[in-house]
């Protein structure tokens, strides 16, 4: 017998863990929970009401997914498969988007179950491929194990319609070896240790050993026990077909008459169409060949309606793929250009940003000079008692013209230190007079000083000074970030929070609140 394609469990998978913190997200979860693990096998329209309303209060991109995917298994069953595959492409594109790869590798898993049911097996080999990398980038182990045991299944499929079937067995026995047994399971892990069990047993009965198939169906059906699922009608239906086999014909038809429920609640045409077959298979070892090829006829009609949808689909996704392309290659030109000039505009940043701090080192550099009371370094031409008429600083700035004898000028710059030390610039409103008075000579002679020893004139002196006090004060207290920029202005001696800014700027090349937060993350990167 040729085999034919079989139901394929990813709503396993699909269960994922439920992850809602609120009483909504709980109640979601609860909802979609009862529809993938019961409903779907025992009222198919109270589940697509249910999914449909899922599908309209979905709020986070995890519960779109999951409602797309309720209903993208819903159309399945019922031989919808261009919505089957609309749902499941949309779920597959917001996994995607997101990087949710938990749900990649469902999506992709699911999406390869549907090509290969179509026929198309290398569309489903891409898929499958795309779910056992994203499967490896999940950071959630136990669904990682999950998927990865649903991944098998589907080789299983997969070596089926390639008429392998050690090679089938031997994956579904790898599966087994994946399972783990608890006595805590919940629905989802009963229904994949079940699902396992049966593609063992039919891989025996391809196999030809029908005392083993039939141990590993029933061990399937002991496994679900009083748990509703859509497994079950394929067990009846497959325990037909190995008392068929054994010409155990009343078992084989006891079998048969415990699908008709399932067919009767659910319009599920695959299931249809492989007990149509089961029954043309027993009437025809019962001797009544009008009855077996009736079913046979039966079988044939929903085959060929399928084939014909199954043209029609892949004309459409063919059309679909080439409109895709477009759109995909439009926003790829506009997704290069938009990051070149992101690119351009993040280098013009750095650029300044980095000459920004280049300059603020620079002009930091004379803090720690004043801290060891050592004088930056000038170039100065002077004879033996009396410096020169002229000095250039580092600054390059050039002094006025002054004559001065060398040890008044060594005397002055020692009392410039102890004012300096005092923080003489930090008290508000103080003066180049009062200054000079403090230092015991006239204010000429202490601009002098302060243009030779530190390259400035007095005002830029007095900004630059308790500019770089803050900062060293905002280096050496970290508590000091969390003040408001009106304390840390009077803390250095402004009057103003605005005087305060404008002066900080000149000196830093930054705003006062940028630094802080400069500070604060050096000081982070440092931990």
């Amino acid at each position: 017998m040729k085999p034919r394609y079989f139901f394929l469990f990813w709503m396993f998978g699909l269960v994922m863990p439920l992850r809602g913190h609120d009483h909504e997200g709980a109640q979601f979860n609860r909802r979609y929970l009862e529809v993938s693990v019961s409903l779907l096998a025992t009222d198919i329209q109270a589940a697509h009401r249910v999914a449909d309303s899922l599908r309209r209060v979905a709020n986070t991109d995890e519960q779109k997914i999951k409602a797309h995917m309720l209903l993208a298994n819903l159309y399945k069953n019922g031989g919808d498969l261009e919505q089957c595959m609309k749902n499941a492409a949309k779920a597959d594109t917001i996994a995607n988007t997101t990087m949710n790869y938990s749900w990649q590798a469902s999506t992709s898993g699911f999406l390869a179950t549907f090509f290969r049911q179509l026929g198309l097996l290398r569309a489903s080999k891409h898929y499958l491929e795309k779910a056992e990398k994203a499967n490896e980038r999940q950071m959630d182990e136990n669904m990682k194990l999950l998927t990865k045991i649903n991944i098998l299944h589907e080789r299983v499929f997969h070596c089926v319609e390639e008429e392998d079937f050690i090679g089938a067995r031997n994956f579904a026995q790898e599966a087994a070896a994946n399972i783990r047994m608890s006595s805590k399971d919940d629905k989802k892990a009963v229904l994949i240790k079940a699902t396992n069990d049966q593609l063992i047993g039919l891989c025996e009965f391809y196999l030809g050993d029908m005392e083993a198939a039939e141990s590993f169906l029933n061990s399937s059906l002991d496994k679900i026990g009083a748990v509703e699922s859509n497994l079950k009608p394929y067990i009846y239906r497959a325990l037909a077909d190995v008392a068929i086999k054994k010409r155990e014909m009343p078992q084989a038809l006891t079998y048969l008459k415990m699908v008709e429920p399932y067919l009767e609640t659910g319009d599920v045409e695959e299931l249809k169409l492989w007990t149509y077959e089961t029954w043309s298979r027993y009437y025809e070892a019962m001797g009544d060949p009008a009855r077996s090829v009736e079913y046979k006829s039966l079988a044939i009609d929903l085959r060929e309606k399928r084939d014909s949808v199954v043209k029609e689909l892949s004309d459409q996704l063919i059309e679909d793929f080439r409109t895709t392309k477009r759109i995909y290659r439009s926003r790829y030109t506009f997704a290069v250009g938009g990051i070149l000039c992101v690119l351009f505009a993040a280098s013009i940043g750095v650029i300044y940003f980095y000459n920004r701090q280049r300059r603020y080192k620079e002009k930091y550099g004379l803090i720690k000079a004043r801290a060891n009371n050592k004088p930056p370094e000038t170039t100065l031409v002077m004879d033996t008692s009396v410096a020169s008429t002229k000095t250039v600083d580092v600054a390059g700035v050039p002094n006025k013209e002054i004559s001065m004898p060398k040890d008044t000028e060594t005397r002055l710059y020692q009392q410039f230190l102890k004012q300096e030390a005092a923080l003489f610039f930090l008290e508000k409103g103080v003066t180049l007079g009062q200054l000079a008075t403090n230092m015991g000579t006239n204010a000429r002679y202490v601009t002098h000083i302060i243009r030779k020893f530190r390259g400035r004139d007095f005002y830029d002196y007095i900004q630059t000074s308790r500019v770089e006090y803050i900062i060293e004060q905002l280096r050496n207290s970290p508590e000091l970030l969390e003040f408001k920029l009106s304390y840390l202005a009077d803390m250095c001696g402004f009057t103003s929070s605005s005087k305060f800014s404008t002066a900080f700027k000149q000196v830093t090349g930054m705003p006062p609140s940028a630094f802080v937060q400069f500070i604060k993350k050096a000081k982070e990167e440092d931990k």
